[in-house]
């Protein structure tokens, strides 16, 4: 047997199995498996049959050259041979045959062992995990948020026109003011697109400017800190807005979560403010809980006025329906959310000295549409419905919302 080949084939399947530990998404085709099984199970024989085939030409050679030659022409004639042969094509000695086959029998059983095993991890999705489209969902979103497109459509709109601004990832810094909720920040979230394509891939970060609901409670002192870290003659982007979920039967204000039977609230600050306002407002000041109170306080007079406005139109808490009601939320924790951060970055380039440091800032607001998450459903990337897209230098604002997303619906169904 050649050891090259046997030591191919024991790396292959070494590798195999650090793949399969290690619970790689990419594993080794059965039919590669099987090769490597075939390869190795041979081992065994080939070493014994490599045996028989060296003596067979060790005594050929003696007695081809003992008619007309003495014996050390004849072993002159075996060195010569043995001297021409490559170092990795040379014959096994016993000894090494000895070895090698019971190493090669044990690779081949746990080749067969890995083998089964691949089978079973690659056989077909069973029926409960069969990913399902959801006409429900669909027609919620394009009803009440009708500019709502993929994350990665905003993504490849939003870094095509920074770039053209000289966005570099050597020159920009990323904010991010979302909810807390876990669900806005998966791996094909808007806001993990925007630093993979703004930012340096190794060393780029996310500063998180927002709280419940999307609001930038870092307040004057968190501004300061983030636009301090801001490459010298750099640029600047924000991410902000509220969430809402979507459930697969187009409920707007649920969500399905992973892990989960049922869907459950998405924005629960949002929605939990609306509850707190229809049953009469909140209680006294709680300082663990100021953030929903300053939600539930911004919102109160927006939702009345509406309400006002609603009173004789016979539906309940003069909303026609709850998908209606907690959409009129949702744009409405929108505009908290806008009003907060344009105040905020207003304050900060307004300081002397701001426009010597930073070259421009620009805003991105809309709304975060979250899609179920979960076995059984499409899951992936969410939605977002784009409300601002501006940037600020200290020549003043260009608003950018109709070059990137003039064939979008602005604003949602309220």
């Amino acid at each position: 047997m050649k050891t090259g080949s046997l030591s191919a084939a024991l790396s292959l399947l070494l590798l195999s199995f650090e793949a399969a530990s290690s619970n790689a998404f990419v594993l080794p085709p059965t039919n590669s498996i099987a090769a490597i099984t075939s390869t190795i199970t041979s081992a065994r024989f080939a070493a014994a049959s490599d045996t028989e085939s060296s003596t067979s030409t060790s005594t050929g050679t003696s007695t081809g050259t003992s008619t007309g030659t003495s014996t050390g022409a004849s072993t002159s004639t075996s060195t010569s041979t043995s001297t021409s042969t490559s170092t990795s094509d040379r014959v096994m000695t016993a000894r090494e045959a000895r070895i090698a086959a019971p190493l090669s029998a044990m690779a081949a059983s746990a080749g067969l062992a890995l083998a089964s095993a691949l089978t079973v991890t690659i056989s077909a999705p069973q029926p409960a995990n069969a990913v399902v489209g959801s006409p429900d969902f669909d027609a919620s979103l394009r009803t009440f948020f009708p500019g709502a497109v993929p994350n990665s459509v905003i993504n490849l709109r939003v870094t095509k026109r920074l770039k053209d601004r000289d966005y570099r990832p050597y020159n920009t810094i990323l904010g991010a003011s979302l909810c807390s909720d876990e669900i806005d920040t998966t791996a094909l979230s808007l806001v993990q697109n925007l630093q993979k394509s703004l930012t340096l891939t190794k060393d780029g970060g996310v500063f998180n400017l927002g709280g419940l609901g999307g609001v930038p409670f870092v307040g004057k002192s968190g501004f300061g800190a983030f636009l301090s870290h801001v490459p010298t003659k750099g640029n600047v982007i924000i991410l902000y807005g509220p969430h809402v979920g979507i459930s697969n039967e187009g409920v707007v204000g649920k969500v399905e979560r992973v892990g989960q039977a049922n869907p459950s609230t998405s924005c629960g600050a949002g929605i939990g403010a609306y509850k707190a306002i229809k049953a009469g407002g909140r209680g006294p000041n709680d300082k663990f809980d100021y953030q929903e109170e300053f939600i539930i306080d911004e919102l109160t007079p927006k939702l009345q006025s509406l309400l006002e406005q609603q009173k004789n139109s016979g539906a309940v808490n003069g909303f026609i329906n709850s998908n209606t009601a907690l959409t009129t939320v949702t744009v409405n924790m929108f505009d908290i959310v806008n009003d907060v951060m344009e105040g905020q970055v207003e304050a900060a380039y307004s300081k002397p000295g701001f426009w010597d440091k930073i070259s421009e800032v620009t805003l991105l607001g809309g709304i975060v549409v979250n899609r179920g998450h979960g076995a059984g459903l499409v899951g992936g990337e969410d939605f977002f419905q784009p409300l601002q897209f501006k940037t600020i230098t200290k020549n003043g604002e260009i608003d950018m919302w109709d070059q990137v997303f003039g064939d979008l619906k602005r604003g949602g169904a309220y």
